[in-house]
């Protein structure tokens, strides 16, 4: 900043390179009154604020927050899916063998053991159906 004067409601202030920046002359009141800092100060904090100087600790503080960079989400190593393996229940296997014997004699067509210890799917007289079978848990005590 070379200088500055007061013109009004407004001050212009003269920076080396020629440039003229006005600021609002109440708002430099208000900001003086608010920090408790003098005219000249205020204009360089809004000169620097406005990127039309720079501050130097400003600059180095800037360089070394550069230097250190928080990684992104996906930097972090990802979390290997467990392949999930159903426990083997011979009890429910028989059922659906013994469900899928007695259709056949029903003579289903289309009949499927999507999962040998869960689900059966067929059609019969030209509808489609499917059978769940869920096993519950034992009441508590």
């Amino acid at each position: 900043m070379e200088s500055f004067e007061i013109k009004g409601n407004v001050i212009e202030i003269k920076l080396t390179n020629g440039k003229i920046v006005r600021v609002n002359k109440a708002w430099a009141d208000q900001t003086m009154k608010a920090l408790d800092i003098d005219l000249e100060e205020t204009l360089l904090m809004f000169l620097e604020d406005n990127d039309y100087i720079i501050n130097q600790e400003q600059e180095e503080l800037d360089k070394k927050a550069k230097g250190v960079v928080k990684p992104d989400a996906s930097d972090k190593t990802k979390r290997k899916k467990v392949e999930r393996v159903a426990k083997e229940n011979p009890t429910k296997e028989l059922i659906i063998a013994e469900i899928a014997k007695t259709l056949q004699t029903l003579g289903v067509g289309e009949l499927k053991i999507e999962n040998k210890a869960k689900i059966i799917t067929f059609a019969f007289n030209n509808e489609c159906y499917k059978v769940d079978l869920v096993q519950k848990r034992k009441p508590k005590a």
